[in-house]
């Protein structure tokens, strides 16, 4: 998992001024002045460096997920990558 958090402090980096060590810390990403629009680039960004799909946020709640904070949207790209490479 290491790998997918250095990846995703790199590209949520390019929306905030927070340093990264500060990102697990935040409850929700508005807490690292991160916008809606800016969160939906972020995960446009994800997709395209893991070639993942991340469902919509219905279909994250019926599975347990939410993508409301940095520690969220690590717990879900885990789990799709996960997939991904035990479905290959």
């Amino acid at each position: 998992m290491s790998t997918i958090k250095t990846q995703i402090d790199q590209i949520v980096t390019q929306y905030t001024d927070t340093p990264s060590e500060e990102f697990s810390q935040a409850e929700r990403f508005s807490d690292l002045a991160i916008d809606s629009l800016s969160m939906v680039e972020i995960i446009f960004d994800i997709e395209d460096a893991y070639d993942i799909k991340i469902p919509d946020e219905a279909d994250l709640e019926k599975n347990g997920f939410t993508i409301e904070s940095y520690n969220d949207i690590l717990a879900v790209v885990h789990q799709l990558v996960e997939g991904k490479l035990s479905n290959e």
